[in-house]
This record gives C-alpha cells, sequence and structure tokens, in this order.
C-alpha cells in the first residue's frame, strides 16, 4: 500500500478509511494501540472510532484494542508535553500583549506612559503584532526587519517593523522567561525540537505507525513536523480528494514530497457514486428560514450519519433549537457550535455598564443607559425589604424620570426623589455605577465584578437545576467569567496590584467580553447532528441542511488586520490564502452527501435591511447543474401575513404518548419527574422526551453547595445510624469543624472560588453549622428533645405499586406497574413528650420553606375529570410556592407505606410522623415542618389521607402526563419570571408552532 491514498467523498470518507485499516489490521492485536490517528478535528475522531467499533461488532469482535485517535490540537499537546522539559501553559492573548509592550517599554519607552491615549493606542496594535507574529511561527520563520515599511501605517507600527527581528527575539525570550506558550508557540517549538533531537526514543515508545488523515492546506511548521514522521516512522498520508485535483491538495503534496495512489473501490462503502440531490431556498427572513428547514427533519434519526444541520452562522443556532423543540414529535439532538457570549442577557449587561462609564460626564449619567441598566431582567429577582420587589422601583424611578424628560442624571438626584428606597438604590448604585468610576487596579475590577455575581446570587441559586436554555448559557457564561476572566485580572505578572486607568482597564473587560464563546455538546454521536461548518470536515451524511449560504457568510470575510494585508504579506514574505480552502470544504462536503438543501437569504439593498446575497458557492453549483442541462431545483419561501394566535402547549402525538408510557413504565418515577411536569409540561417535553443537556463544566457549580450541605450531614450522622443519642453527647466541635474542613477541601472550593470568596463562605459554612447544632442542642437542654434515634441518612424509599391508565386507547394496558422512587436526607425518631418520625430533606436556601396551609386543602381535594391546561395547574397549586410541599408530600407518603420498617411501637400507642425543611442557614427556624397540627384527631386524618388518597393524586398526575393532548405552556406567567428564556417561548407560541 502507498504511503498517500486519496478516497472520494462520495464513497463516503470515513467509512471507507474504516474498511481499509480494518483490512488492514485487526483490532485483536494489541499492537494497535501505538498506532496514532491523526485528524484536523475530534468531530471527524470521534466518528472513525465510532465506525470501528460498529464494524467490529458486525465482525463479532465483542472487545478488542483502538488505535489512538487524536485530532491535531491534542497531538501537538501531547508532542509539546512529551518533547520539552518543562512545558509552559498556554495564556490568553492578554497577557502576551502585555509581554509585548514590556519588550517596548524597554525598547522606546513606551509602555506605562502617562498618556492614557498613548498605553490604549499600543494595547491595540499589540493584539495586532501578535497576529503577524503568529504568522511567522506557523511558517517556522524568524521575520526579518523591514528597512522600508509600508507606506500609509502609523510611525508606531512603522518603527517596529523596522526592528521586527529584535522585538520577536525578544518577545519569545520574554514569553520563555515569563513560563508562557501558546499554539503557534508550541508548533514552533515542536519542529525546532524534532530537527535538533536525534534520540527518538521517546516517540518510539509510544507509536509504531501513524496516520495523517484529511488534511489540507498545510502551514510551513506542520508540513515540517508531518515530514519528520514520513521520514522517521511508518507512516500514512489519507486524502479525501475528487477529480479534478483541488488546488490545496495539490500544494499539500508538493509540500509533503509525496506520491499518491487511489484507494482501492473493494474499500469503498457506497459502490455507486451519484451526484447529490440539491434543493435551494430562498427568503428574506431568517425566521422562515429556520422553520422551512426544520420541516425537512425526519421524525426520528436513526443513525449519527443519517441527517446534519450545518449553521455556518452562530445566531442562528437558538432560532433553530427553538423551531426544532416547537415540532409535533420530539427529537434527540447533538449541538456542536460555539455560540458567541455576547447575546448573552449578564453580558449585555456588562457592556451597558461599560458604556454607562465612557459616556458619563462628570458626575451625569445617560438617563437611557442607566435605566436599560436598572430594567435589565435579572434585577426583577431583586427586592427590598418587606417584599417590595426591584420591579416596581424601577417601575417608579422610570416614570419620573420620563416625566422629568432628563437626558442626563446623577445617582445622588435619583436617591433623593426616593428617600424610602435609599438604602436599596445606595447598593445598586455601588455596585453598578460607584465602585466603576474610581477604579486604579485590575484586581478593583475583579472584586467589582465578583459583587455584581454575588447581588444575583439568590436568582443563581433558583436556577441552578434547570434544564431550560437560559439557565444553561448563563451557567456556561457564569464559568467563563469565573474561570478565564477574572483570572487575568488577578494573574501576578502583569495585573493584580498594578495600576491602570479605569478607562483602560473597561477596555480590557470589554475586548474580553467580546472574544469568548459557549460550546454546545451534547452526545457526540447520536440523533440530529447540529454544527458549524468546519466541524463538517472529513464528515458524511445522507441529507444536509445548510444555513445562510450567503456571501460573507460561506466563505466567511475575513477579518482586517493593517499589519496583514496582501501587499503586507507579500513584503514580509508571509503565503496568502484567499478562499481556496473554503472551496474545498465545501465542494467534498455537498459530494459526500445524497440529498443537500442549501438555504441563502436575499435582501436588496433598502432602508430597513442591510443588502445580503447568496454566497458565490450557490452561483457556482447552479452554473455547474445548467451546464449539464439539468434544472435547479429552487424554492422561493415568501413572507405570510397572517394573525398569529397563542398556544397553550406543544401538541402530543401518539408516539409522544407511547413514549411517555414507556417511560413512566420503565423508570423510576421521581418527585422531580413529577414536579418538572408540574410547574411546567413544556420544560418537562426539553428534560424527558428532547433529552436536551448541557456540557460538564470545570468550576463551582450552584448544585455543589447544595451536594457539600447533604454530604457533610451525612458524615455526621450515618456513623450513627440506627442509634439513640443526645446531640449534646456525641457533638465534639473540635471534630465536627475539622471533618467540615477535609470535606471542604475535597471538595476543592479553594480551587472553584476565589481567594475573598472562598474565605467568606468558609466563614459562613462554619458558622452555619455551629449555629444549627446548638439549636439541637438547646432543645434537649429546654426539656423538649429528650433522645433521637437516627433511622436513616440518604435513605432510599421505593414503592412499586399499581395505577389504573385511563385511556381507552391503551386497552391492553388498563393497568400499570410503577415504581416510585425517593431519597430521603435524613430520618430521625425524636423522643418529646410525644414519639415524633421526622422526615428531613436539607437545603442550602434558608427561604425554602413548605406551605403548611395550602396542605390542609389538599384532603378535601379533588381532581378534575378532564385532563387539560387548567386542571394539571389546579393540582399544582395545592403544593404552593415553587411545590416545595410537594416533595415533603411525596416522600411522607413513600415512607408511610413503609412505616412498619420503622416504626417499632405498638399500633396502639400514638406517634406522630412529619416531614420538613432543615435549612440550617436559617438561624432564626433552621427547621420548618409540613404539618403544623396537634390534635390526634388532626393527625388522624393525615394518616388516613397517605393510606389511600394520595396515591389517587399520583395516579391522576401520571394520567394527566400520558393523557392530556398537550404539553402546556403555565398558565400564570410568574413561574417563567425570572428566566429570559420567555422571550423565544414567545416566539414558539406566536411564530414558530
Amino acid at each position: 500500500m502507498k504511503r498517500c491514498l486519496f478516497i472520494p467523498p462520495s464513497s463516503h470518507f470515513l467509512k471507507t478509511l474504516t474498511n481499509l485499516f480494518l483490512d488492514k489490521y485487526s483490532l485483536n492485536n494489541p499492537n494497535i494501540l501505538k498506532i496514532w490517528c491523526i485528524f484536523p478535528t475530534k468531530r471527524a475522531g470521534l466518528y472513525f472510532k465510532n465506525y470501528l467499533k460498529e464494524k467490529a461488532e458486525l465482525k463479532k469482535i465483542r472487545a478488542g484494542f483502538f488505535p489512538k485517535v487524536q485530532s491535531l490540537e491534542e497531538f501537538v499537546e501531547n508532542l509539546y508535553t512529551d518533547l520539552t522539559d518543562s512545558p509552559s501553559p498556554q495564556v490568553p492573548d492578554v497577557l502576551r500583549v502585555f509581554a509585548f509592550l514590556e519588550v517596548l517599554e524597554k525598547k522606546k519607552n513606551l509602555f506605562f506612559e502617562k498618556k492614557e491615549e498613548n498605553l490604549r493606542k499600543y494595547f491595540s496594535w499589540g493584539l495586532k503584532f501578535l497576529e503577524v507574529f503568529e504568522e511567522f511561527e506557523k511558517e517556522g520563520r524568524i521575520p526579518e526587519n523591514l528597512i522600508y515599511p509600508p507606506e500609509g501605517l502609523p510611525e508606531l507600527a512603522q518603527k517596529i517593523f523596522e526592528e521586527l527581528r529584535i522585538s520577536y527575539l525578544e518577545f519569545t525570550s520574554l514569553i520563555e522567561k515569563r513560563n508562557f506558550s501558546y499554539y503557534s508557540y508550541r508548533l514552533k517549538k515542536i519542529s525546532e525540537i524534532l530537527k535538533e533531537k536525534r534520540d527518538i526514543d521517546t516517540l518510539s515508545k509510544e507509536i509504531s505507525e501513524i496516520w495523517f488523515i484529511g488534511f489540507a492546506a498545510l502551514r510551513k511548521v506542520e508540513t515540517e513536523i508531518f515530514k519528520f514522521f514520513k521520514e522517521k516512522f511508518k507512516s500514512y498520508f489519507i486524502f479525501e480528494a475528487y477529480e479534478p485535483l483541488p488546488s490545496v491538495i495539490k500544494d499539500t503534496l508538493n509540500a509533503l514530497e509525496i506520491d499518491f495512489e487511489w484507494v482501492s473501490s473493494e474499500y469503498y462503502e457506497r459502490k455507486i457514486f451519484k451526484s447529490p440531490h440539491i434543493y435551494f431556498y430562498e427568503t428574506t427572513d431568517p425566521h422562515l428560514e429556520v422553520k422551512e428547514a426544520s420541516g425537512l427533519i425526519p421524525e426520528k434519526v436513526e443513525n449519527p450519519d443519517e441527517i446534519a444541520m450545518v449553521v455556518p452562522n452562530s445566531l442562528n443556532l437558538l432560532p433553530l433549537i427553538y423551531a426544532l423543540e416547537g415540532k409535533e414529535n420530539p427529537i434527540e439532538v447533538n449541538i456542536t457550535l460555539q455560540y458567541p457570549i455576547t447575546k448573552i442577557p449578564l453580558n449585555q449587561l456588562l457592556r451597558n455598564l461599560i458604556k454607562a462609564q465612557k459616556e458619563k460626564e462628570g458626575k451625569f449619567y445617560p438617563a437611557k443607559i442607566y435605566l436599560k441598566i436598572l430594567k435589565h431582567p435579572y434585577f426583577s429577582a431583586l427586592e427590598f425589604g418587606e417584599g417590595v420587589s426591584c420591579q416596581k422601583i424601577v417601575s417608579e424611578i422610570e416614570t419620573a424620570l420620563r416625566k422629568k424628560g432628563y437626558l442626563k442624571i446623577t445617582l445622588e438626584e435619583v436617591e433623593e426623589l426616593f428617600p424610602e428606597y435609599r438604602e436599596f438604590l445606595e447598593k445598586i448604585h455601588r455596585v453598578f455605577f460607584k465602585n466603576w468610576e474610581e477604579i486604579q487596579t485590575p484586581f478593583e475590577l475583579s472584586e467589582n465584578l465578583k459583587s455584581i455575581l454575588q447581588i444575583f446570587a439568590t436568582l443563581f441559586e433558583r436556577l441552578k437545576e434547570k434544564a431550560d436554555w437560559h439557565s444553561v448559557l448563563l451557567r456556561n457564561y457564569i464559568y467563563i467569567i469565573e474561570t478565564k476572566i477574572l483570572p487575568i485580572f488577578e494573574e501576578e505578572t502583569y495585573f493584580k496590584d498594578k495600576k491602570f486607568s479605569g478607562q483602560f482597564l473597561l477596555e480590557i473587560l470589554e475586548y474580553l467580553l467580546k472574544e469568548e464563546t459557549i460550546s454546545f455538546i451534547g452526545d457526540p454521536l447520536k440523533g440530529l447532528q447540529i454544527m458549524g461548518f468546519l466541524e463538517t470536515r472529513l464528515l458524511s451524511f445522507k441529507k444536509l441542511i445548510i444555513l445562510d449560504v450567503n456571501e460573507g457568510i460561506l466563505p466567511p470575510a475575513p477579518s482586517f488586520n493593517p499589519l496583514l494585508t496582501e501587499e503586507i504579506k507579500s513584503y514580509l514574505g508571509i503565503p496568502v490564502f484567499r478562499n481556496e480552502l473554503w472551496v474545498y470544504y465545501f465542494e467534498r462536503l455537498i459530494k459526500s452527501a445524497e440529498e443537500v438543501h442549501l438555504f441563502y437569504i436575499f435582501v436588496e439593498k433598502g432602508k430597513t435591511q442591510e443588502f445580503r446575497e447568496p454566497s458565490r458557492f450557490i452561483q457556482k453549483l447552479k452554473w455547474e447543474l445548467e451546464k449539464k442541462e439539468v434544472k435547479p431545483v429552487e424554492k422561493l419561501i415568501p413572507l405570510n401575513f397572517e394573525i398569529l394566535f397563542e398556544k397553550d402547549g406543544i401538541p402530543k402525538t401518539k408516539k409522544d404518548k407511547e413514549l411517555l408510557l414507556e417511560i413512566i413504565k420503565n423508570s423510576e418515577i421521581s418527585r422531580y419527574f413529577l414536579e418538572t411536569y408540574l410547574k411546567c409540561g413544556v420544560k418537562f417535553y426539553f428534560k424527558y422526551l428532547l433529552k436536551l443537556k448541557e456540557t460538564e463544566k470545570i468550576g463551582l457549580k450552584p448544585v455543589d453547595v447544595g451536594n457539600f450541605i447533604h454530604e457533610f450531614f451525612e458524615k455526621i450522622f450515618k456513623e450513627l445510624e440506627g442509634k439513640e443519642i443526645l446531640i449534646e453527647n456525641v457533638y465534639n466541635e473540635k471534630d465536627i469543624l475539622e471533618k467540615l474542613d477535609l470535606l471542604w477541601l475535597t471538595y476543592k472550593f479553594e480551587r472553584k472560588m476565589d481567594a475573598l470568596s472562598h474565605f467568606f463562605s468558609k466563614k459562613i459554612a462554619v458558622e452555619t453549622i455551629r449555629r444549627y447544632f446548638n439549636y439541637l442542642i438547646d432543645m434537649e437542654k429546654s426539656g423538649k428533645v429528650k433522645r433521637t434515634k437516627i433511622l436513616g441518612v440518604e435513605k432510599e424509599l421505593k414503592l412499586h405499586t399499581e395505577i389504573s391508565l385511563l385511556d381507552s386507547s391503551f386497552d391492553l394496558q388498563k393497568v400499570l406497574k410503577v415504581c416510585l422512587s425517593g431519597r430521603t436526607d435524613f430520618l430521625i425518631k425524636r423522643k418529646e413528650n410525644i414519639i415524633k418520625y421526622l422526615i428531613f430533606d436539607f437545603k442550602s436556601n434558608p427561604d425554602t420553606s413548605p406551605s403548611p396551609r395550602k396542605v390542609e386543602k389538599i384532603y378535601s381535594f379533588s381532581p378534575s375529570e378532564n385532563f387539560d391546561r387548567n386542571s394539571i395547574y389546579e393540582v399544582a397549586d395545592i403544593f404552593g410556592s415553587n411545590l416545595y410541599s410537594f416533595q415533603l408530600l411525596f416522600y411522607y407518603y413513600l415512607f408511610y407505606q413503609h412505616k412498619e420498617k420503622f416504626i417499632t411501637e405498638d399500633k396502639g400507642e400514638f406517634v406522630i410522623i412529619n416531614a420538613g425543611f432543615i435549612t440550617p442557614s436559617d438561624f432564626k427556624r433552621p427547621e420548618k415542618f409540613l404539618f403544623k397540627i396537634s390534635s390526634r384527631g388532626e393527625w388522624a386524618k393525615v394518616y388516613k389521607y397517605f393510606e389511600n388518597s394520595f396515591k389517587e393524586l399520583i395516579e391522576w398526575i401520571l394520567n394527566h402526563i400520558i393523557i392530556s393532548d398537550k404539553f402546556y405552556f403555565p398558565v400564570d406567567d410568574k413561574v417563567c419570571r425570572y428566566c429570559e428564556y420567555k422571550a423565544p417561548c414567545k416566539n414558539y407560541k406566536y411564530l414558530l408552532g
């Protein structure tokens, strides 16, 4: 077999490659572990591994060995780590810019000048020169000085170009001194090491053979690395190619100095090549584009290479998700796309905060921007004493300011207008305005950001278990703030305690808030694939749907750097790439599919919309079809003017109901399952039918705090399970706090929080634990509690029972066997004047409380005979605000059905069974109970209800899940009060349904 092989895209590239690989190697041979397969993207490697597994199973290879599959980025990471004695971490661009500015400071006394204007200018040009350095590093070159720089550049840029070689060498020397690295630097470093290194034992031990798969348009330093492996190792180069050979493939072959042959057709996955069926769609509106495209999705996607939606413009991601969620039948999706954080609500708030400081004149803020900050939806979660909402305060402020008509206002004026809200306004003004007026150090900016996160901490806590898209985006955004932005301002070398002007620091923050993106990652190889254009490299799909095939998007408009124009690149000897690579990627993608649907926006220049035209790729495809005398299949998607009626939910299809029936039959029904449905049927649909997931993240998650509390009390009380105790006798504050310290270290909070937040969080945790145990001891000392027996910690309760199915369409299954399941945090028996059996759940939020008054109505409540929208929310209402009572009632029922296992008293002896929340951070009332009753008659009524009647309520809810016609939106929009997901929900209700 030749060392360079071509595989046509029409053959299904990766499956053909798999056939070739499996013909050459046995997966039963452990030597295959030393074969490295390098792909341009991680996604292509995942698909290759999946195809290896599939075909191995067809050959009845149950377990086997697989080659080491890596993306190019992973390959570079491994080489850099293996070949360098002291690998340096990769650092963000901002830190590299400051290293470059330090070089300028030493050379020309330019850095840290008093003139603010100069520092800001140098920072901007520093970013641009980093790109110049990267271009040279990718070519494996040290730049030469330009004696005659191109005319038209600023004086600063010309001076740097005149001493470009010296500046670059001093910069790289400083980078190494600071122990910094970055991708192009690593590439160049690897190439240099491989050139010098005679002993390759390190690599030889790990690699027996290496395959480079699907690369094109290599930069020189990449070529040198690949050629090293070509010369020193048994290696293969596999290309996806077609006739006539694309120029990027020819150039790559020439650079590698290698000949090729076409892979034998016996390995082709698709033996017969057919031109894909291509359909063109033109519209003037992105919403119509998304709606039409989502209509092309089948009800079920069996295989991961069956259908892909390609989204070159990431801003269309969320409209597409909402359109898919609005489909009649649920479908599993896998999203692998970068979403810009510029569209995240919290990011928009921070950008407005920066804008307010930039446009402030003296003490006067622009009234519009001031109001825009206060009217941000997150402020609706704040309250001012005695339940006065921030929303009410802001509404009054807006009315007053509009009445006065001021364009500019001072913070003091607003505070004087509303003396009754002064305390609240002073806090808001301090956190969002005054703290930002006199910033002098990066650390102050860092603390200000933390203050904003802290002020919304209660809101973020409420969102911690939510699965809607707003919550997913918010959690990802906070993760970026905490792990990628705050560490920059706390970096020791160039930031931390250094002094800068506030305006300069805000510009750095604004730059950072523009650059980051959020990754959406689901199960890699399941369901409908939604991906960016570059993610499609080497992949093949039966059906392709490509959105936004517009000029400037496909191919994308290149970012402009005045230091890297084509003219300057020619001066510097840097290769000029135009659109050859994008043409190749597009053509191979089209050729790899059987059916292609191309969407584009066409808008002529007008007053309300900017000009948009179809991509040159569209024009070329149509021209090629016409040359073959094939008329292009085109569809114009017109604007439809219609009255849009509000929808009350997502219709349930028969398949939905069958799937729900299977879920209920085959799953353990938890209180989360039922609570989600009671709160919002649409959310239930997203979570349990679409099964949308979010990326696992590193860093502090809201759920960590709750888990810590649960695990801490488990460690304290688990060893006492089954024992009767006095808390006073077992409580040793030193031991308790030592256990807290050990568990705190286990959770690595010091790695997940900044030092200041960590310090205060630890203090609060210690005080919370101390006060709760003192509360328990005080009850014993007062004589209220005589003894306590620990019956269970993290006790699992399961009930296998039968429910009647009331839907006549399921005649064969009139009775369902179901498993109701719950895990109670704390089961205890307290000896007071009366024996009490208590079912507790720990809550980190001190405001969590059941609704005893609502619960009193449950005994006489009868659910409706209709399974509609109103009936489900009538049921939800009896469980009180946030359904807190439902959890306790559900656990109470499971306990009561198993009471004989726990209650040891004679049947005639009266005992109390109650349930409640333990909220240690509520110092005044840490235990809150479900039932506030005292007479034996009232307790008898409770016990009788849980003997049989509560089951009927659960049975009704499960029937509603299966029988009702729709997944209903909430009747009361307050359910969505803290969630900006309500805006796209409205789009679904009115437009996309």
